[in-house]
């Protein structure tokens, strides 16, 4: 393999591709942990900056911390060492943090795959933050697909490397081919991770007090339209938001029970864990991850059957036909995942699907609605 920076591929995420993300959100917890000491033992501006800490100087780190140092040393603004100072000073300006990310997808295509990931992690323990914007969700959201990205071809560099050595002729070496065949499935799942994570950015800009939401007794009307909603849409495409995720789907359990908004992101929020397992369970071919996609569509199946009950018989509200929708869409997902994973479609389901295709047909003269309900009626005839 060619040689490249021994301390990239030492990173737990690089050296297991398919448990990425269970190993980003380690190194996520971590940066969390670090941030929330500093906050507990609040220590002195001294402390936190180093001794003497003169104008221009950073603290020379190898490991990614709340202050983003090591990001800031490889870019070429020339801000960006002083944004890191200030981080050192601050660990609570999200301000300069969110700063070093803008400043690093500006001059991404030129960046390294430890830059993006370092971005990607900062962005990210700025969305799990009380106080959460859409600003910090669309920045998290562009920094994943850049990593993401430039793992992908981190990783396919390597899989062309191995395969130029199996055409190199002679006897071909079965732990080779093995390679490959590992290799391949890596670069196969990253790639429809950056498919199926991609999302397009919130246009309204709205800021939310989490703390403050959850002390409260309702929910205004601006936080449900300009917040969680577009928010939820969005942080269910990241994976590693599972503090805030929790924490926004709890406060409208409590508060807006009978929204089907609800189950509606919970639903969506299932639907991408199981889809990110079942893309793993086909790389290996193993049945730990099968398992596990088909418990999480349990899951939103479960979440979304839950917001269809809170519909009357003619969905009337844009929330209430959306929440129909995507009863139907899961319906389908659901059975295309038996399917390609060659598992018997339950009768169940079948019937599941059945009931979609009625509460599909109010409202079947909008063209999307048609064309689930469509496509669910194409594969039960197939099943008579």
């Amino acid at each position: 393999m060619s040689i490249k920076n021994n301390s990239v591929r030492e990173q737990p995420d690089i050296k297991e591709p398919l448990l990425l993300f269970k190993h980003l959100k380690t190194e996520l917890d971590k940066l969390k942990s670090q941030f929330n000491n500093l906050k507990k033992v609040k220590l002195t501006s001294k402390l936190l900056h180093g001794i003497n800490l003169k104008k221009g100087d950073v603290v020379d780190v190898k490991e990614l911390e709340f202050t983003g140092s090591r990001l800031s040393q490889s870019l070429k603004n020339t801000r960006a060492k002083e944004v890191s100072e200030k981080l050192q000073k601050n660990p609570e300006d999200s301000k300069s943090r969110l700063d070093l990310v803008e400043m690093f997808l500006q001059e991404a295509e030129n960046r390294s795959m430890e830059n993006a990931r370092d971005a990607f992690l900062l962005a990210m323990l700025e969305v799990e933050m009380p106080m959460i914007s859409t600003q910090k969700i669309n920045m998290a959201l562009a920094a994943q697909t850049v990593y993401l990205s430039k793992l992908q071809k981190f990783i396919h560099d390597d899989l062309t490397e191995t395969e130029s050595k199996i055409k190199g002729g002679g006897n071909v070496d079965a732990i080779l081919k093995k390679q490959e065949e590992r290799l391949q499935g890596e670069v196969d799942f990253v790639q429809k991770c950056v498919v199926l994570l991609k999302t397009e950015p919130i246009a309204e800009v709205y800021e939310l007090n989490l703390n403050k939401s959850k002390a409260e007794k309702t929910i205004p009307f601006g936080d449900i339209k300009n917040g969680f909603d577009p928010m939820l849409r969005s942080l269910v495409f990241l994976p590693l938001a599972s503090q805030n995720l929790e924490l926004m789907f709890d406060i409208l359990h409590r508060l807006e029970g009978k929204n089907p908004l609800v189950g509606l992101h919970q639903s969506k929020m299932y639907d991408v864990l199981a889809q990110i397992q079942l893309i793993i369970a086909t790389a290996v071919n193993e049945a730990e991850p099968k398992k596990n996609g088909f418990e999480q569509l349990s899951k939103a199946m479960s979440a979304i059957s839950g917001a269809v009950k809170l519909v009357g018989d003619v969905p009337e509200k844009s929330v209430e036909k959306a929440a129909i929708h995507r009863f139907g869409q899961l319906c389908y997902t659901i059975h295309r995942s038996y399917k390609s994973h060659n598992i018997p479609v339950p009768n169940d389901h079948l019937d599941r699907m059945q009931k979609a295709v009625s509460l599909l047909e109010p409202i079947a003269a909008d063209p999307r609605i048609q064309k689930i309900q469509s496509k669910l009626l194409y594969v039960l005839s197939e099943n008579n």
